[in-house]
């Protein structure tokens, strides 16, 4: 059995945004690696393949990873395992293991998928075909780590053991093709195109639209020759690009060490304190943020308030010397990321005043939309014409 996927990945410090055959798949990043299944009984396969990504556990054999059997996503993080994540400022993407395994964990989980689906039993083995792009944090990508990157995942074939219940799915993984870009420049793509490869129209522009009264056919059209200052408002980190175009400005190179993250780790003794907790973990106080319904919401934003307006103050200051950098010679100011989100109420009034003295236009990306802005223009890229040339140039020979 055999399949061909189109692959866009965002190896988020943590969560993993993946697109595969054209869906996304959401799992936090982490894994741990693991001596035995954690399954005494027989399982039907079925029920496990239908949620595979939230119980999946793969032995890996690889040329570019310690060979051994892994806890992938959600299962590692509720297991109680001692887990690996990306730790932000110390460890590089394109040398650690995390990236390879976890990205051909989910490969190999849909492949697995798809031929369960197709035979209506397990299927012994698969060969996954796999063109690729993915992307390196502006702080860290360079024309040598790309290569790197590029070439561990290049090297194979790798061969990836999926464990259904107590039976195994033997499926051979091979990287045709991988291309890895800068972090914002996918997001040019997510603003311009969509799946289809059309102009983007729609609710993400809704709010844009409205703030600087746009024609009712605005379309990402809009965005195809602009210079943007984009900012990536991460867990731990926020990083701030300039891209013109499609091109990324490489002079522009700046990230900082703030996110929500941060406030989260401030605001967390006082917000036990006020539930009369001696303690309780940051994953919990998370939930709660997320859940407006949740009984103790209204005291967790209450003490995030000052946390965070000051990462906010930090962004903006950040900010104003990448303008400063640039002599204002900026079009707009994107802002996007998982911490853009909890960010929103106290960044957005800071921002509009900053680009209406600058006379710089500000889109800051909607909730529904911020996270997977990478991921999403990552798969119109890998999907695109220009990933067609480029890929098509780099097979052919070199000319003596």
């Amino acid at each position: 059995m055999q399949f061909q996927f189109l692959v866009g990945n965002d190896n988020g410090n943590s969560e993993h945004d993946i697109y595969i055959d054209g869906r996304l798949y959401q799992q936090p990043n982490v894994n741990c690696a693991v001596d035995q299944l954690p399954w005494s009984e027989e399982q039907a396969p079925e029920t496990i393949v239908r949620n595979l990504q939230d119980n999946l556990i793969v032995t890996i054999d690889s040329p570019s990873a310690r060979a051994g059997m892994y806890y992938v996503g959600k299962f590692a993080l509720e297991s109680g395992e001692l887990i690996e994540n990306i730790q932000v400022g110390v460890d590089y993407k394109y040398e650690i293991d995390l990236p390879i395994v976890n990205t051909l964990a989910h490969i190999a989980a849909v492949a697995v998928q798809k031929g369960f689906a197709q035979e209506g039993k397990l299927p012994k083995t698969i060969d996954v075909a796999v063109d690729m792009a993915t992307a390196l944090p502006i702080t860290q990508h360079s024309d040598e780590s790309a290569a790197k990157f590029e070439q561990r995942f290049m090297k194979g074939p790798h061969h990836v053991t999926v464990h259904v219940g107590k039976e195994r799915v033997a499926v051979k993984v091979v990287f045709d093709f991988v291309k890895v870009i800068p972090e914002a420049t996918p997001v040019t793509f997510s603003l311009q195109k969509d799946e289809e490869g059309n102009w983007k129209k729609g609710e993400i522009f809704n709010d844009f639209v409205q703030a600087y009264d746009m024609p009712k056919n605005f379309n990402g059209s809009f965005f195809k020759n602009k210079k943007i200052l984009h900012t990536d408002i991460g867990d731990g980190s926020t990083e701030y690009p300039i891209t013109e175009g499609n091109k990324f400005l490489r002079q522009f190179v700046h990230g900082s060490n703030h996110g929500a993250g941060y406030a989260i780790e401030e605001a967390l003794s006082e917000f036990n304190r006020l539930i009369h907790l001696p303690d309780s973990p940051r994953q919990f106080f998370s939930d709660v943020i997320k859940n407006p319904n949740h009984k103790y919401h209204a005291r967790a934003m209450k003490t995030l308030k000052r946390p965070l307006e000051g990462q906010a103050r930090q962004i903006i200051n950040n900010i104003r010397k990448q303008l400063t950098k640039a002599r204002n010679e900026i079009d707009m100011i994107c802002v996007y990321g998982g911490g853009s989100i909890l960010m929103r109420p106290i960044l957005e009034p800071m921002l509009k005043e900053l680009g209406d003295e600058r006379e710089i236009q500000l889109l800051y990306i909607p909730a529904k939309f911020a996270v997977a802005m990478n991921a999403n223009g990552l798969n119109s890229f890998v999907r695109g014409k220009i990933y067609s040339a480029i890929k098509e140039r780099a097979k052919q020979p070199v000319k003596q």
